[in-house]
């Protein structure tokens, strides 16, 4: 959010660059893997075979494979960890040696981590209540306890790579790893912190799937049709579940470039609110979408006629793509004919918490290769959600400035601005 400043008094933000990018991800390991088969098309929805959903309806989900986090991490108490601090520590070190920092622990002395996760380890904490309440706490291993807790995943990596600033979870639902990238940019534009690593986990499971399946927001739940992500299109009927880990590195611009680190871009504004009461009416729903686009913008000091591409939360929600696209609109009918729309989420799955962190990767990527990814699956778009839409192909252009929306039906609404500055 902008922050005020005094009669006469000089704007002495700092600027604020990404200069590193991890991803555990359905779609692949590593920036180059993602980036490539979420160009292709490559779809990482499959089939679920890390829970058993033999009695329920929706059978399909976005899972990482082919993951080995021995080969970031080592061997040494891997079994210890669950499969989200996994995710998180990999993508973290990939996201720090892509940024050519050192991964021993030589950092400033203010470089922490700030994640955000919805749900976290969840099923790992209920399984572990309930072990108490069956077996006695006496009967449970000390290390049964070693990574139940929510901050866990960011408790442990501080102390793997030794960092000593600020270790900090920020669980808001499905806003919540836009909210740490955000928390963690206005941290280093204040001066408070140079270098902040920031971003967002979350790990399929059983706990997660019935959750989202019991309030019917999975697509195929209800007998509402087949199992397909299609954003802003005209049958789509609710997400399909992902997961993984997705990192970005933040630092200061002008520390960055002493020291010769690659930008992909800078984030210049930042916005967010409540968006989701039950009690408020549909048209003061996407006013509250609307007024988030505009206070990131705001606080980006840009015009929405100066956006080229914006990453859309569309996640297939029959009502809140309705909204973000008629909020879209509502910023400006010209400016928002102008800027592309396009969604990864048909590819990678809706991972809820981490969905923020997953579009600013995706749009970061796209900004340095100048290329939009399609929206997959969209061959009928609704014409209630009648935008620039990217359809079927990728799209070369040059971006020099994008917006991208993390919605909350229940909860948040979050954006974030980025600027390419090469």
């Amino acid at each position: 959010m902008t922050q005020p400043k005094g009669a006469g008094q000089a704007d002495v933000r700092k600027r604020v660059a990404i200069t590193g990018i991890g991803i555990v991800s359905p779609l692949g390991i590593g920036r180059q893997e993602f980036w490539t088969n979420l160009v292709e098309g490559r779809s990482g929805i499959a089939p679920i075979a890390s829970i058993d959903v033999t009695s329920y309806p929706c059978k399909l989900a976005a899972e990482v494979k082919g993951f080995n986090p021995a080969d970031y991490l080592g061997d040494k108490g891997l079994k210890y960890l669950t499969k989200g601090t996994k995710f998180l520590t990999s993508a973290i070190k990939m996201a720090l040696e892509d940024a050519r920092l050192n991964t021993n622990g030589h950092f400033p002395e203010h470089a922490g981590v700030i994640i955000g996760s919805a749900l976290g380890n969840y099923s790992q904490t209920t399984d572990y209540t309930y072990n108490i309440f069956k077996l006695g706490p006496e009967k449970l291993l000390p290390m049964a306890s070693f990574d139940v807790a929510l901050n866990s995943s960011i408790n442990f990596a501080s102390v793997f790579f030794k960092l000593k600033g600020p270790s900090r979870t920020i669980s808001s639902g499905f806003t919540s790893s836009m909210d740490a990238i955000g928390n963690a940019f206005n941290l280093i534009r204040s001066g408070r912190d140079n270098l902040l690593i920031a971003g967002g986990v979350e790990q399929l499971s059983l706990d997660s799937y019935l959750i989202f399946l019991l309030q019917g927001l999975l697509s195929g739940s209800n007998n509402s049709g087949p199992e397909l992500s299609r954003p802003f299109g005209r049958y789509r009927n609710g997400f399909v579940l992902g997961e993984g880990g997705y990192v970005v590195i933040l630092e200061e611009l002008e520390s960055a470039r002493s020291r010769g680190a690659k930008i992909y871009g800078e984030v210049v504004g930042y916005g967010t609110t409540y968006i989701g009461s039950n009690r408020f009416s549909l048209e003061e729903k996407i006013s509250k979408v609307q007024r988030v686009m505009e206070l990131a913008l705001e606080d980006g000091a840009l015009s929405v006629g100066s956006l080229d591409l914006i990453y859309a939360n569309g996640n297939s929600s029959k009502l809140l793509d309705m909204i973000e696209a008629r909020a879209i609109k509502g910023l400006s009918v010209d400016a928002s004919k102008k800027a592309l729309v396009t969604s990864v989420k048909p590819l990678a799955g809706e991972c809820y918490g981490a969905a923020g962190a997953m579009q600013v990767v995706s749009c970061v990527l796209a900004m340095e290769n100048s290329l939009v990814p399609p929206i997959a699956n969209l061959e009928d778009p609704d014409p209630e959600c009648n935008l620039n839409l990217v359809t079927k192909k990728a799209l070369q252009i040059d971006i020099r400035s994008a917006m991208v929306n993390s919605l909350d039906p229940a909860g948040n609404g979050s954006c974030l601005v980025l600027k390419n500055s090469s």
